[in-house]
C-alpha cells in the first residue's frame, strides 16, 4: 500500500481533532509538485542520472539556503563546461518548415563557489514552491504543537494542584487515614514502574514510539485495576483527578501519535524528492529545519519532563529515601561529612565493624560521625511524608537493638515464660 493512502487512513483512524488533520503534511500535494519538478529537470537537460554523475564529479551542486528571513531557497548550479543540453525534440514536437526556433532558455551567472570559480544556476520554479509548501507546513504545524503543549501545560499545573491537595501528608496515624497518600504513592510507583513514554534500559532508551507507549499505559490501567486502586480512594477529588491523570496520558499519547506521522511524511517526502530528482537534499533539509520542534520531537519529551515534574514527583517514593545497604527507608539518616546519606542502624554495624570509608565514595568518614551527623531536617520530611515506613524501621532497629544486647530469645513478641537465667 503506498504511503498516501496510508498516511490518510492513519489519520482518520485516530480520531484526530480535525483542526490537526487540517495542518497534517500535504503529502500527496507535495508528490504532484514533485513530478513537475522532474519533468522541469528533464526538459532542461538534466536527468536523475546526468545529475548524479555531475554531482558525483562535482560539476554540479543543489544549493539548499535560507535568506534573511529563513525561507528556504533551492538553487541547482553546474560548471559552465558541464552544461547539459535538453533532450531532442520529437517528431510531433518540431516547428513547421519556417518558424522560427525560441532559443535555449538563458542560464544565469553565478560566483558564489568557494575559491571564485564560475557557477551557472540552472531556471528552476518547481522546486522552490516544493519546498516553500513544505516548510510553511512545518512552520504551520510547530504552531499548532506550541499551542496543544501550552494547553497540556495548563492542565498539567492543574492536576498538579489537585493531586497535591488530595495526596498532603496528614500528621499522625489517625489523620492518615483520612489521605489518599498510599494510593497516589502506589499508582506513580507503578507509572514509574510502567515507563510509557522513556525507557531506562539500554537497549531501548529513550523516548519511545507510540505504538510501544501505548502497550505500557494499557500495562499500568490494568494493574491499577487489578490492585482496585481507584476504589480504594477515601477523597471523591482523587478519582477525579485520576480520570484527569489517565486523559492526560492519552492525550500526549495521541500528540506523539501525529507528531510521528508527521515526521514519517517529511521523511518519506524528502525521500523520494531524492529518489526521483538525484538532488540529495536527504542530510541538509533536516539539518536546516532542525529547530522545528516537529522535527526534532522535544515536544513530547518536554511535555513528560513537565508531567514528572509538576504531577508525579508530588509524591515521593520510598526508593529515593533508601539506605544504599539495607535497601530500606534510611532512618535515622547520618549525613557523612562526603553528604552520602545511610540510615543509622548501618552505619553503627560499620563502625562496629571498625569500617572507615564510605562505602559510595571511599572517603575516610565513617568513624567520625557521630549524633551530630543526623540530618534533623530529612527526619522531619521522613516522618512526614512517610509515617508508616519510619515507624516500622523503628520497630526493625528496636528489634535489632534487642538482639544485639540479650540474643534472639528476648526478641520474640511473646517471650518464654520460665527463667533463662536460672
Amino acid at each position: 500500500m503506498k504511503f498516501g493512502h496510508t498516511f490518510q487512513e492513519a489519520l482518520a483512524a485516530d480520531s484526530y481533532p480535525q483542526h490537526w488533520v487540517e495542518k497534517a503534511v500535504p503529502y500527496r500535494q507535495l508528490k504532484k509538485i514533485l513530478g513537475k519538478v522532474r519533468e522541469e529537470l528533464i526538459k532542461n537537460g538534466y536527468s536523475p542520472d546526468t545529475l548524479q554523475r555531475l554531482l558525483q564529479e562535482h560539476k554540479a551542486e543543489y544549493r539548499l539556503e535560507t535568506d534573511s528571513s529563513h525561507l528556504l531557497r533551492p538553487k541547482l548550479v553546474v560548471r559552465p563546461g558541464a552544461r547539459s543540453l535538453p533532450p531532442p525534440p520529437t517528431a510531433s514536437e518540431l516547428p513547421p518548415d519556417g518558424a522560427v526556433v525560441p532559443p535555449a532558455p538563458a542560464l544565469d551567472g553565478d560566483s558564489g563557489s568557494p575559491g571564485g570559480d564560475e557557477w551557472v544556476k540552472i531556471p528552476l520554479d518547481s522546486d522552490a514552491r516544493f519546498f516553500s509548501i513544505l516548510q510553511t507546513d512545518v512552520e504551520e504545524l510547530d504552531t499548532l504543537q506550541h499551542k496543544e503543549r501550552q494547553l497540556m501545560n495548563n492542565q498539567i499545573h492543574v492536576l498538579g494542584t489537585e493531586i497535591a491537595g488530595v495526596a498532603r501528608p496528614r500528621k499522625g496515624m489517625v489523620r492518615l487515614s483520612k489521605s489518599d497518600l498510599y494510593r497516589w504513592r502506589e499508582i506513580f510507583e507503578l507509572y514509574l514502574a510502567a515507563e510509557v513514554f522513556f525507557s531506562t534500559t539500554e537497549a531501548d532508551g529513550g523516548l519511545r514510539k507510540s505504538d510501544a507507549a501505548r502497550k505500557q499505559l494499557v500495562w499500568f490501567q490494568e494493574e491499577v485495576n487489578k490492585r482496585q486502586l481507584p476504589q480504594q480512594f477515601k477523597i471523591q477529588s482523587s478519582a477525579v483527578a485520576y480520570n484527569q491523570f489517565l486523559e492526560l496520558n492519552a492525550t500526549l499519547l495521541q500528540n506523539l501519535r501525529f507528531q510521528e506521522l508527521n515526521q514519517t511524511a517529511v521523511t518519506k517526502i524528502i525521500k523520494k524528492f531524492d529518489k526521483r530528482t538525484a538532488l540529495g537534499v536527504k542530510s541538509t533539509f533536516p539539518k536546516l529545519m532542525y529547530s522545528a520542534q516537529i522535527i526534532s520531537g522535544s515536544i513530547s519529551r518536554d511535555i513528560c519532563a513537565q508531567l514528572a515534574r509538576e504531577v508525579v514527583n508530588l509524591v515521593p517514593q520510598v526508593v529515593d529515601f533508601s539506605c544504599t545497604i539495607c535497601l530500606s527507608i534510611c532512618w535515622l539518616p547520618i549525613r557523612l561529612a562526603c553528604s552520602h546519606l545511610f540510615c543509622i542502624r548501618c552505619m553503627i554495624k560499620m563502625q562496629n565493624q571498625n569500617r572507615r570509608f564510605c562505602p559510595l565514595c571511599r572517603a575516610e568518614v565513617v568513624q567520625k560521625a557521630d549524633e551530630s551527623n543526623i540530618d534533623e531536617a530529612l527526619v522531619r520530611y521522613l516522618e512526614t511524608w512517610f509515617p508508616k515506613e519510619t515507624k516500622e524501621k523503628q520497630q526493625f532497629n528496636e528489634l535489632e537493638r534487642r538482639r544485639d544486647l540479650f540474643g534472639d530469645v528476648y526478641v520474640n513478641d511473646h517471650p518464654p515464660p520460665t527463667c533463662n537465667v536460672m
